[in-house]
């Protein structure tokens, strides 16, 4: 396997960033619906920390990944993919990488505004640099996150759709070439 992309599949590193934030932020969204009905104060406190800890794990792993995504190749579409099929996987993507971004970034904001600064897994605080204590602002962060929350649940709706239809129904390795190669070799 790669480490790098081809024009036929993704190399090991690009399908590292995507299973890895795929995996954290479905866990995320998940817990962040559950997370504030926790009646053991103690246990709702260490999952808010996890929670707040993973979403900065998540904006970092972002980061890396569009530096990543900038300097290699994307594999190609299959050529009888239809245009309103490819500009909707452009949308898409570029979507998700700009909510997967928003999301984290409108969390720490709204903690920070709130004075409740993300502890990153307890080591240290991490406050977001120049945002002020402010209830108004912790409120609209708070509308933000939840907000970008449903439009990642809309978009990863889409984009799993989108791979099972294309494994699926039209028989191409768009979603192969996103898995391990000793997975994708079977078909």
């Amino acid at each position: 396997m790669n480490l790098r992309n081809t024009l036929d599949r993704y190399g090991s590193i690009s399908q590292g960033f995507h299973w890895l934030v795929a995996f954290l932020v479905i866990g995320m969204l998940i817990g962040g619906f559950f997370m504030g009905s926790i009646a053991n104060d103690a246990v709702r406190a260490q999952v808010y920390m996890l929670h707040k800890s993973t979403g900065l794990v998540v904006l970092f792993l972002m980061g890396l990944r569009i530096l990543w995504v900038l300097g290699n190749v994307k594999p190609t579409t299959p050529p009888n993919t239809p245009l309103w099929e490819r500009i909707a996987e452009h949308s898409v993507h570029g979507l998700l990488y700009l909510t997967l971004l928003g999301m984290p970034l409108s969390g720490w904001i709204m903690s920070t505004a709130a004075n409740k600064s993300p502890t990153l897994y307890q080591w240290f605080t991490l406050p977001f640099p120049g945002i002020p204590v402010s209830e108004t602002l912790a409120k609209i962060a708070n509308s933000i996150h939840l907000t970008l929350a449903w439009i990642v649940i809309g978009l990863l709706i889409i984009h799993i759709a989108a791979a099972i239809k294309h494994h699926w129904m039209d028989q191409d390795n768009v979603l192969r070439r996103m898995l391990p190669s000793r997975c994708s070799s079977n078909r």
